[in-house]
């Protein structure tokens, strides 16, 4: 059994597709990205809320394949997403995790308004080093500031 709940613990799947399926429904809004020209899959991105009517907190998640990195896409996806996640869902806060060696994705994700808001040391082992985990989070009055401008 799983430490504090009743479900056992089983093996979890080991193929991309098995994950991704898992992942796609245990969300609340989920996105496949593909190219506008080409319709090929670049990539997948989601918010799940947890608790919809107390908190209201949705986490989001993106995953690109690398060839598709540093050309845009991610930023559009991750606008897209977070923006549909406010006005859709009715939440009041997006948070992220994301490990502090992705110095691309903290830059794009506080360029479009992600603000920093914690910092878990040496949470991934990556390349031969630790990597520092970090929190980061967007409220919607800020988000409405920044991309709702009348």
């Amino acid at each position: 059994m799983r430490w504090g709940t009743a479900e056992p613990i089983v093996p979890g799947p080991t193929k991309y597709k098995e994950i991704i399926k898992i992942f796609a429904e245990n969300s609340t809004i989920w996105f496949t990205i593909v190219h506008k020209e080409t319709g090929q899959f670049m990539g997948q991105c989601c918010v799940k809320v947890a608790e919809p009517v107390k908190n209201r907190d949705g986490v989001f998640v993106i995953s690109m394949l690398p060839k598709f990195w540093g050309k845009g896409y991610g930023t559009e996806a991750t606008r897209f997403t977070i923006d549909h996640a406010f006005r859709a869902l009715g939440i009041q806060r997006v948070s992220l995790n994301v490990l502090e060696g992705n110095e691309a994705a903290i830059a794009i994700y506080k360029k479009i308004g992600f603000k920093e808001e914690g910092r878990k040391r040496r949470a991934n082992w990556v390349d031969g080093h630790w990597e520092d985990g970090l929190s980061m989070g967007v409220l919607d009055e800020e988000w409405a500031e920044m991309h709702w401008k009348n």
